[in-house]
């Protein structure tokens, strides 16, 4: 019957509907038995609680009066007393007074400023109390005010002892004036045991005066005058309008703090006295407890006898549900219709419900036939549709192997298209700059002319082939800390000239990113920037072009400004797509392919930067590169780090075997052609089977190996190599864009990597590199630099003596200045810049790198030769 109260639906499924409705109709007939069985039980309990507490409401009522009577009859022997007037009472009547009670211990007589004139106390001597002051008591001074009797608090007496005790006290009249007082004094000790002896006190019964001191009561709860703090009482209870209707509520009544007492507080007339009675909540509790099993016992027993008399009710129409339910479980789909159904005792409800069965099983038959016909039709169809669903599967299979195959032939097209195309690119490429360093006159500018178009190419080439990596996701990036000061101001350089060719004004301010560096791959970083820059001195027709670097709270933004023909925003929305320019006119007019923004815009979002840009027609563009707050930390640079320049390899300190590996005989030539001047012999191999057998008996220092060539390629030449115990470097030399990056955590034979077109500077810089320093982690400027300077201080002469070729430096500037050769100027400041540096004379080395600096950014040719030459004729006077 119980679980029928929180019965859980999973349960509830396997019990029948007979029990079910038993235990429901049990549950809901109990509920209003119940609430009367409560009732009855708060009655009860009211009216027992209210009885006893009325029993010793009137036993307080009892003792209240016997202590007004008591306190009524030391009012009247002190009035008495004093009716007779201070004249007549002599201390023998005083001793009489006092006798009267044992619990009086004094009676004195005071004027009526407060003096005692006359005492009585047992065994107390009479010197040196008269004309004491008794002024400051209460016991004076309320018959004084109110001119009758009072009956004081409690107190210790201070003139005649220091017993415990409170006072009793009349006012003395002459001629209806206040003469005085007459005061008895009640011991409280003996007061307890005159009121009730000791054997028959009660524990729970206490007398308090006005200020809540003991006056009366047993040893168990304190000391006689002290401050009755035990027991705190709670606020009175405000009483229900039930128990005002129908019992008699006893307004005295309140509870102590912890609810273990209940109190009976009655005051005393004329007195601010209080009797408390205290009564044990206890008993109460748990007679209450034992109500409530009772109670609890008859709702249970009531609630299973209705629960039998439901189920008896109900059973009848329960059985006619089951046999509804017993026929409908026996249908079978295939059988013809079954007979109706006869009830012994039903009604209105059970006959619909039988007749609606009846009219379903026949539905269900003719639906049951309607299905076979339709379930036949859906097989056909299904067939159809699979057959139709193959045919299209290998259709599409086709396609995919189809996309497969172009994919591959587009990818080793451009595989090829790299190698093929980039190997020509670096022969032109190569000999025509060594050709322009021994060429003058027509055949410079026309050398010139071949380099450029080669260098253009070369950019349309590597746009195509990093549009290709993109898109097969095969763009790696090698980050790196970069410092954004001399990062920029080496982009400003590359773009300086383009900008001075069209007679634009190029402004930079990078005040703000001083000490700043940022996590990016630099050579990708520098390749969106030169396209940036380049675009806006492309579009720009006059004006000014600026870059600026600007530091927020937790961003720097780097701005190319041009003052260009600007983008329209229906333009701005497609810009960064690739093969894709502002409009067709923009092509035909400018040039260019329309992949240089597009791959800016993935290479910034691979670096996890933000690219950007604002525009109007007619007013320019800016283009802003955002780096987050982890891309940029604060570096504190010393003075030597942040201005010593890139020392300047010299290719008489390059020496030892030299074993070049390509199948192109121009690649080898050039490679030769580039290190001619320097100490090193040189061993050539056209594929890696020959290399390997160079290496093995010529014992070569250095070896640059090509990757693509006949018999064996380039790869499989080093992995041997390192197998027979061969350690020297080996600079891997490729053409292909598509060839596969290191795998992280996987060994390399390859000391470097080098990509065709390669330029001499860097082919001379990875040569010095790996030559000077073999142990791994030690870079190879720093070396360089830690020889020089060690050179110079082994040999300081050689130091002065380049301080004297120094002074004839002036001379040559003068002459570039006269012929306003800039680009001439710039250079001479540029090798002294970095040979001063080698020698350690960074005052020099500072000037010259200060004079470049304002040469770019738009100072004269005069003032700024003029400011270097009064500096370095300082240092030179000054020793370095």
């Amino acid at each position: 019957m119980l679980d029928a109260i929180a019965i859980s639906p999973a349960k509830q499924q396997h019990q029948s509907l007979k029990l079910q409705l038993t235990h429901r109709i049990g549950l809901y007939s109990a509920v209003p038995g119940t609430i009367l069985i409560a009732f009855i039980l708060q009655g009860a309990i009211d009216m027992h609680l209210s009885s006893q507490l009325q029993y010793i409401d009137r036993k307080q009522d009892v003792f209240i009066n016997n202590i007004q009577r008591q306190l009524e009859r030391y009012l009247s022997q002190a009035e008495f007393v004093a009716s007779l007037g201070r004249d007549n009472i002599t201390k023998h009547i005083l001793q009489n007074l006092t006798e009267q009670q044992p619990e009086f211990i004094s009676a004195l007589l005071t004027d009526a400023e407060g003096n005692i004139t006359l005492f009585y106390k047992a065994d107390l001597p009479d010197t040196g109390i008269q004309h004491s002051s008794v002024a400051d008591r209460s016991y004076f001074i309320q018959p004084k005010a109110l001119m009758q009797s009072y009956v004081s608090e409690t107190f210790q007496g201070r003139t005649l002892g220091k017993d415990l005790l409170f006072a009793v006290s009349a006012p003395l009249y002459k001629n209806t004036a206040f003469d005085g007082v007459v005061e008895i004094s009640v011991d409280l000790a003996t007061l307890t045991n005159s009121l009730m002896p000791s054997k028959n006190m009660a524990t729970n019964r206490i007398l308090l005066d006005s200020e809540n001191k003991k006056i009366w009561g047993s040893d168990t709860l304190g000391q006689l005058g002290n401050v009755w703090t035990e027991r705190p009482l709670l606020p009175p209870e405000q009483a229900s309008w039930f128990k005002t209707l129908f019992l008699t509520p006893i307004t005295s009544m309140r509870f102590t703090a912890d609810s273990r007492y209940v109190v009976i507080r009655k005051p005393l007339n004329g007195v601010k006295w209080s009797a408390h009675y205290y009564l044990e909540t206890t008993p109460f509790a748990i007679r209450y407890f034992i109500y409530l099993v009772i109670a609890m016992l008859c709702a249970l027993l009531l609630l299973q006898y209705i629960r039998v008399l439901a189920g008896r009710f109900i059973h009848n129409y329960t059985d006619t549900l089951e046999k509804i339910a017993q026929h409908a479980h026996q249908w079978q789909s295939e059988t013809p219709e079954t007979p109706a159904l006869t009830f012994k005792q039903t009604a209105l409800e059970f006959e619909m419900l039988s007749d609606s069965l009846n009219g379903m099983q026949k539905r269900v038959i003719a639906s049951r036939q309607a299905m076979i016909n339709s379930m036949a039709e859906v097989k056909l169809l299904n067939n159809e549709l699979e057959h139709r669903v193959k045919e299209r599967t290998q259709q599409l299979e086709k396609e995919r192997d189809k996309a497969k195959q172009l994919a591959a032939i587009k990818t080793r097209f451009l595989a090829n298209m790299s190698h093929e195309i980039r190997t020509p690119i670096t022969i032109i490429k190569g000999f025509t700059e060594e050709l322009l360093a021994e060429t003058h006159g027509d055949i410079h500018h026309t050398l010139m002319r071949i380099n450029q178009n080669t260098l253009h190419l070369q950019n349309v080439i590597n746009d195509i082939l990093d549009t290709a990596k993109i898109d097969e996701g095969k763009m790696t990036m090698s980050f790196e800390p970069i410092e954004i000061t001399p990062f920029l101001n080496n982009v400003i350089d590359s773009t300086l000239q383009l900008a001075q060719q069209k007679r634009l004004t190029f402004n930079c301010d990078l005040s703000q990113a001083r000490q700043l560096t940022v996590m990016a791959d630099p050579f990708r970083l520098q390749q969106i920037l030169l396209n940036l820059l380049s675009n806006a001195i492309k579009f720009t027709a006059h004006g000014t072009i600026t870059l600026k670097a600007e530091k927020y709270d937790d961003t720097l933004a780097i701005k190319v400004i041009d003052e260009g023909i600007g983008i329209s925003e229906q333009q701005q929305l497609q810009l960064f797509d690739a093969f894709t320019q502002a409009d067709s006119s923009t092509s035909r007019q400018y040039g260019g392919t329309g992949l240089g923004l597009y791959i800016s815009k993935k290479l910034a979002d691979a670096m996890n930067i933000t690219l950007s840009l604002t525009s109007q027609i007619g007013k320019g563009t800016t283009f802003i590169l955002t780096f987050n707050s982890t891309a940029i930390s604060s570096r504190d640079l010393s003075i030597a780090e942040a201005t010593l320049p890139p020392v300047e390899i010299s290719q008489n300190t390059l020496s030892g075997k030299l074993l070049i590996v390509d199948d192109v005989a121009d690649i080898r030539l050039l490679l030769a052609s580039y290190v001619k001047q320097s100490n090193m012999e040189l061993l050539f191999a056209e594929n890696g089977q020959q290399a390997i057998e160079a290496a093995v008996s010529q014992k070569p220092d250095i070896i640059i190996m090509d990757q693509q060539m006949p018999v064996m390629d380039g790869y499989s030449a080093a992995v041997k190599l390192r197998k027979q115990g061969i350690n020297v470097p080996i600079i891997s030399l490729s053409a292909d864009v598509f060839e596969d990056e290191p795998v992280e955590g996987k060994s390399t034979p390859f000391t470097a990597t080098l990509t065709k077109p390669i330029a001499k500077s860097q082919l001379l810089e990875v040569i010095a590199k790996l030559l000077t320093h073999k142990e791994i982690g030690m870079p190879a400027a720093n070396s360089i630099a830690n020889k020089i300077e060690h050179s110079v201080d082994e040999d300081e002469d050689l130091q002065q003596a380049y301080l004297n070729s120094l002074q004839n430096l002036p001379g040559e500037i003068s002459s570039l200045v006269k012929a306003a050769d800039q680009d001439g100027i710039i250079r001479l400041l540029h090798k002294v810049k970095g040979t001063s540096a080698c020698f350690g004379l960074t005052e020099i080395s500072n000037a010259a790198n200060d004079a470049q600096r304002d040469l770019k950014t738009g100072f004269t040719i005069e003032q700024v030769c003029d400011t270097f030459i009064i500096a370095l004729n300082k240092s030179i006077a000054a020793g370095g």
